[in-house]
């Protein structure tokens, strides 16, 4: 039986110091030292919630040679910004509930720091404990964390399967972003993930505005639900009544990131292109019934009936929500307070 090293990577940027928080970001399986073995399909689901990204991960490989041991690795990357980066309890400090299956058998794992550079120069990693690591961890800028495991694949198809969550990253730009590396898949014996499909699961009425780093526009997805789709140079906005974005391609060969956030009103790459917001869960941005005029608060409480499609009688509230890059008309919604969540609700009983 054969031993290799493959490596699931991730990288992480830098935001500045009390601009916010990078946390960690998702990425692919990887090979160091094994050539043979190909990627023949992935589905990423990524699951948003208020402060998680929740990601699962079905890999099918295939091994065209005999038995092999393999230690598989996954790296988080160092946090940054406003961030703790030591470990908790032993693992990475925003990374939680992580397993690892192969062919429907959980893999126990451990849990290495290393130092960047020689990490990822030898792709070596050894035993550790929080002890004999103290130096490694104390020098902030140059660790990683390093979650691996044994795993013995057999010749033909190798099906793992991985779940773990790690917590939003923000800052003055943004309410939430969360990264996920894609090109590391053409680190494989066949430089491509054969069949590649992306979920994602924002949740009802929520903002995704996603990068075109690898792909053109808002037509290579699949919106299965209800919502609107818009074009910037940069990015495409996705706001979602309700329903899931999937992105499928065939020899999938990635040129850029995933990643995924919603804007600040004021913004940082440019202006928003909401005055009013359109995602649930953010009552406090809009201020209070005081800093208020009675047209602006009336505004305000007719916004969940605006985020439906409704098409307004009155003219002037018509006015200010046609303008609004999320409206979405929709001329068989009927309004009812009823139907509203429990924040709606309480948004109009506020503003009255």
């Amino acid at each position: 039986m054969k031993k290799f090293l493959l490596i699931l990577w991730l990288w992480c940027t830098c935001l500045y110091a009390n601009d916010g928080a990078f946390y960690m970001a998702g990425n692919q399986l990887v090979p160091i030292n094994e050539t043979d073995i190909a990627v023949r399909k992935e589905i990423l689901y990524i699951k948003k919630t208020k402060d998680f990204a929740e990601v699962s991960v079905y890999y099918e490989f295939f091994n065209p040679k005999e038995e092999k041991e393999i230690i598989v690795g996954f790296e988080a990357g160092l946090p940054s910004g406003d961030a703790t980066f030591e470990p908790v309890n032993g693992h990475h400090p925003y990374m939680y509930d992580f397993t690892v299956s192969l062919n429907n058998v959980f893999l126990p794992f451990e849990i290495a720091y290393v130092k960047t550079k020689a990490y990822e120069k030898t792709g070596k990693i050894k035993p550790s404990d929080l002890n004999s690591d103290k130096k490694i961890i104390q020098s902030e800028d140059d660790f990683m964390y390093v979650y691996h495991f044994k795993a013995t694949f057999k010749k033909g198809k190798n099906i793992i399967k991985h779940t773990y969550r790690y917590k939003l990253s923000g800052g003055v730009c943004y309410y939430y972003n969360f990264d996920y590396v894609l090109t590391a898949a053409t680190r494989w014996a066949n430089k491509q993930i054969d069949d590649f499909t992306l979920i994602l699961d924002m949740g009802n009425f929520q903002t995704a505005s996603i990068s075109k780093t690898f792909f053109k526009n808002g037509n290579d997805w699949t919106f299965n639900g209800l919502g609107k789709v818009t074009e910037k140079p940069e990015y495409t906005n996705f706001y979602i009544q309700q329903g899931i974005l999937v992105y499928e391609m065939k020899n999938f060969v990635p040129k850029g990131e995933l990643s995924v956030e919603e804007m600040r009103p004021w913004g940082c790459k440019e202006d928003s292109d909401q005055k009013f917001l359109f995602s649930l869960g953010k009552n406090w941005v809009i201020g209070s019934p005081e800093e208020k005029t009675p047209e602006e608060r009336r505004i305000i409480r007719n916004l969940p009936f605006a985020r439906r499609g409704y098409i307004f009688k009155d003219k002037t509230l018509q006015d200010v929500f046609k303008n609004e890059d999320w409206y979405l008309p929709n001329p068989s919604y009927v309004p009812e307070v009823e139907a509203l969540t429990e924040e709606e609700k309480q948004l109009i009983k506020t503003f009255k």
